[in-house]
């Protein structure tokens, strides 16, 4: 990850879809508040990307990051910046 680098992470949701109910975690923290969410442009709208990036940008080392999302086991990843 560079360090002005965004984490992306891509969420199917459905066609009645209204409010995202998924939990982003990095390095331990909640950070699903601060993410920038965008929406396909399909209609109805068939993915939500939430979009994050450190205040000050990404630390140097490893990170580890979660997502939370309702009926799904976590699924965790390791990224170095």
């Amino acid at each position: 990850m560079p360090p002005g680098g965004v984490l992306r992470v891509a969420l199917a949701v459905e066609p009645d879809w209204e409010a995202l109910d998924s939990t982003l975690e990095v390095d331990g923290d909640d950070v699903t508040a601060t993410c920038r969410q965008r929406v396909t442009a399909t209609w109805p709208p068939s993915r939500v990307e939430l979009i994050y990036a450190p205040p000050g940008g990404w630390a140097p080392g490893d990170h580890e990051a979660t997502l939370y999302a309702p009926g799904a086991h976590p699924d965790t990843w390791r990224f170095t910046a």
